[in-house]
């Protein structure tokens, strides 16, 4: 255990889950177990990732993963198996075979690159450094075969050196094919929804590793004053989070002042499009954790208390940093959280923001590394999912509170129903989660910067009865689909009195001809009403 102060303030933070050791042993369990081996004898195949799986349920003691889930991609039968198990019983396996394509590892894309290096052409431009690999959007390319299956063909961006045509070389996004090891160019130097133009906009590309999908990383942090506890919650760096493709960096039993806030705070949908459909869509990840400057002690796995604030590619203006995982620092009177992300060329901030006082600022910035796409005017959405659990998981209301009202004479309307809601700032909306039982209540005001939803974006709030299998819409990264669907889980169900979930998202639209190679954060405030 260990603790940062900050006057009479103390932040002590405790390692929790399993270790770096437990991953180690798992990936070694789950290739070299019988089942997998019978499947596997003799292919060409590579281990994409392994997550760790809690146990379901609200039990008030947060709880340890108990069960993983390896992926693995054969590429002689180009198709996906996933091998199923228990932490604590390593005979326990179950082997199947997923349909869906998953990102390329770090290790994957680099073997793309190496088959690149074959191509006659491109090769020597590689390797005489004319033409520099990156990791673009979509991170891979549709390769459909007679039948409808998708051969593994994973996009590598080649930039020119300094953005000039060196020895004829110019900026194009190619793919490599995984099954058959050969090259695919395309006649706009780009696949479908990229761009791989000769201007292009963005910060400079850091080039530094990235955390894999999977790698362990959670603690328990406790904020006392004086003696008296303010907070105690979980928190798991974003490349273990959950959801189908990450969630930033996710909370979990989040108590103020000794009563349950939040069971669960995360963001595990976030989405992009282009005006005129320059690029993209494109459904992002959460969970590849890009670096930042965090200077520091590290504490647990992926986690590093800092005596200064942590800064970000929005603080620094720089693609480079010394750590990977989250850092948490004092900013006079918050305890501050926070990570950066990678998808492609975007770079995205997840940070949390508890104040003493009991306030949470949930913040999302948006930032880029050079690429024509990011010259286009383009248009972020995040969704984050608060799990509120107000002093119990039941007797949960929800309000909402519009001036002028929307039904005289009162301001305030409670929800009986799942439903969709609109931010309208034109009437102040915001909202108020309440127990009808001690009356302890939080607010959610929407941030004056988080923009109202588009066709796309779909919406900006929904009230819904919680499920345990609704954290996400179960998309995969990249779509399609590649707007949010939450819309499918509201279907009437009674909210009053009930254990509730409140999706909020926020929208910025990044236009570098007026706000330049800036990003920019957004969010909503959560504000104890009675406590």
């Amino acid at each position: 255990m260990s603790g940062i102060g900050n006057g009479e303030v103390r932040v002590e933070i405790e390692r929790f889950g399993r270790e770096p050791e437990a991953m180690d042993e798992v990936r070694r369990a789950s290739l070299e177990h019988p089942s997998v081996q019978e499947r596997l004898r003799g292919k060409r195949s590579r281990l994409l990732s392994v997550q760790f799986v809690e146990p379901g349920g609200k039990a008030d003691d947060a709880a340890a993963p108990d069960r993983y889930r390896t992926t693995i991609y054969d590429y002689d039968d180009n198709q996906v198996i996933l091998a199923t198990g228990s932490l604590d019983d390593s005979d326990s396996v179950e082997v199947s075979q997923a349909g869906h394509q998953p990102l390329p590892t770090a290790e994957e894309f680099d073997e793309a690159v190496e088959i690149v290096l074959e191509d006659h052409d491109l090769g020597s431009k590689v390797r005489d450094r004319s033409l520099v690999p990156y990791a673009p959007m979509p991170p891979l390319v549709d390769a459909e075969v007679p039948g409808g299956r998708v051969e593994r063909t994973v996009a590598v961006g080649l930039m020119p050196r300094g953005n000039l045509r060196d020895n004829g070389a110019r900026h194009e996004i190619v793919g490599a094919n995984m099954v058959h090891r050969t090259v695919t160019r395309f006649e706009n130097r780009a696949p479908a929804r990229a761009a791989a133009g000769d201007h292009n906009c963005g910060l400079p590309r850091g080039r530094q590793a990235t955390a894999a999908q999977g790698t362990p990383g959670r603690f328990r942090v406790t904020v006392n004053r004086g003696g008296v506890e303010l907070w105690k919650f979980v928190v798991i760096r974003p490349a273990a989070s959950s959801g189908t493709n990450g969630s930033g960096v996710e909370l979990r039993r989040v108590d103020y002042r000794g009563k349950r806030v939040l069971f669960t705070a995360h963001a595990p949908i976030l989405n992009v499009r282009y005006d005129n459909d320059a690029c993209g869509p494109f459904r992002d990840w959460s969970w590849q954790e890009s670096r930042i400057q965090a200077n520091g002690t590290d504490v647990a796995p992926g986690i590093r208390r800092c005596p200064t604030p942590a800064r970000t590619i929005l603080e620094s203006g720089e693609d480079t940093g010394n750590f990977l995982g989250v850092a948490i620092y004092r900013s006079g009177e918050e305890t501050v959280l926070v990570s950066e992300l990678e998808a492609g060329w975007y770079r995205y901030i997840s940070e949390w923001r508890l104040h003493d006082d009991g306030t949470i600022r949930p913040r999302f910035g948006f930032s880029a590394v050079r690429n024509s796409c990011v010259c286009e005017v383009h248009h972020h959405n995040v969704y984050w999912r608060f799990d509120f659990d107000i002093g119990t998981a039941e007797n949960n209301v929800v309000r909402e509170f519009n001036d002028p009202p929307i039904l005289p004479p009162s301001n305030w309307h409670a929800h009986r129903f799942e439903v969709k809601r609109r931010r309208n700032p034109e009437r102040g909306r915001r909202w108020q989660i309440k127990n009808s039982q001690t009356d302890d209540a939080y607010a959610l005001i929407p941030g004056p910067n988080d923009g109202v939803a588009d066709a796309f974006a779909r919406g900006d709030v929904w009230i819904l009865r919680f499920h345990e299998g609704e954290i996400d819409d179960g998309a995969i990264a990249d779509g399609p689909p590649f707007a949010a669907d939450i819309d499918r889980f509201v279907n009437g169900e009674d909210v009053h009195n009930q254990d509730v979930v409140v999706w909020y998202s926020a929208h910025f639209t990044h236009d570098v001809n007026e706000e330049g190679e800036t990003g920019h954060y957004v969010g909503p405030t959560l504000r104890p009403a009675q406590w």
